[in-house]
């Protein structure tokens, strides 16, 4: 599967007349890929907050299961833009969760395509105990809620803990 996504993201970049090297082709999990290239007509592939990288995986994930038969996920990643972008992210994300903690009120936060949700949800989860995660809204109008976790004070009747 790597060497046909290899041969067709090479002919697709190509034909794109974009002056690329380096591409290689990851499999991250089961029918999901990254597509890694660098480039130095990246402003070109990326396009003004990654409009065209969005389009250029859509297009490469439609033109890859055509051949496959199979449904797959690709994410195209120019000159580590999208790990960049992952880290801004983040660390918006951390002060938000920061602003939670002191002030115990939820924050909605702004619109995240579903893949940036995905990933705000995983780091919540992964990262901060005390601090959860939910969607609500549908389409355009789904949004992120940062909560904080109710503090429950148990007490031991045995007193084995105290």
């Amino acid at each position: 599967m790597e060497d046909a996504i290899q041969a067709l993201s090479q002919n697709f970049f190509e034909k794109l007349w974009a002056d690329f090297s380096d591409l290689k082709i990851e499999k991250q999990a089961e029918n999901v890929f990254k597509i890694s290239l660098k480039s130095e007509d990246s402003h070109l592939i990326i396009w003004p907050h990654g409009k065209n990288l969005e389009t250029i995986s859509h297009i490469l994930k439609l033109l890859i299961s055509k051949i496959s038969e199979w449904y797959v996920n690709i994410h195209v990643e120019v000159n580590d833009y999208l790990e960049k972008k992952d880290e801004k992210l983040l660390g918006f994300i951390a002060s938000k969760i920061e602003y939670v903690k002191k002030s115990g009120k939820e924050i909605v936060l702004p619109f995240f395509t579903a893949y940036e949700r995905k990933k705000v949800h995983s780091y919540v989860s992964e990262n901060w105990g005390n601090v959860f995660t939910q969607s609500m809204g549908e389409w355009k109008e789904r949004r992120i809620h940062l909560c904080r976790k109710d503090e429950k004070m148990t007490i031991d009747i045995d007193g084995d803990d105290i």
